[in-house]
């Protein structure tokens, strides 16, 4: 069993009320569940992200980056993301939740740092409820273990 930290805890918390709510805002302007980012910034503000699919221009966002975006727009460049949450909806419990894709990985890579958590959370809704199976938690540098930095060749 994972013991979480307490700034996780409250993460972890923020992250199933959020996606109760927007589950429910979504499922009644015909929406579906879908992939959402929370984290929070080394200032301890909690950001909200979610996956935006655009089928059409194969320009999709994901969800963790419209968190980082968020945590920019709002604090600056400097801010660092200490903990993550991917949080995906899945039909029955998984094996391993989703972690960030290769690009996720690369930004968190910049805007964190190795020992960055991610916390990959499983969410299953059934009769508009919502109940979140299982999270588990990975440090970045795991995750990423070869991280692409340029060399400055000045």
């Amino acid at each position: 069993m994972t013991t979480f930290t307490a700034d996780e805890k409250k993460l972890i918390e923020y992250a199933k009320k959020s996606i109760t709510k927007y589950n429910t805002m979504r499922k009644a302007k015909g929406g579906i569940d879908t992939l959402y980012s929370f984290l929070i910034s080394d200032s301890k503000t909690i950001y909200d992200g979610a996956c935006f699919e655009a089928n059409s221009s194969g320009g999709n966002i994901c969800g963790e980056r419209h968190a980082i975006a968020n945590m920019v727009l709002n604090e600056s460049y400097k801010a660092k993301v200490k903990h993550i949450i991917v949080a995906d909806p899945v039909p029955e419990i998984q094996k391993n939740g989703t972690t960030p894709c290769g690009t996720c990985r690369h930004v968190l890579w910049e805007r964190g740092t190795p020992n960055t958590t991610i916390l990959c959370m499983q969410y299953i809704q059934k009769n508009n409820e919502w109940t979140f199976p299982k999270i588990q938690r990975h440090r970045l540098k795991d995750l990423y273990p070869h991280p692409y930095i340029p060399i400055d060749w000045n």
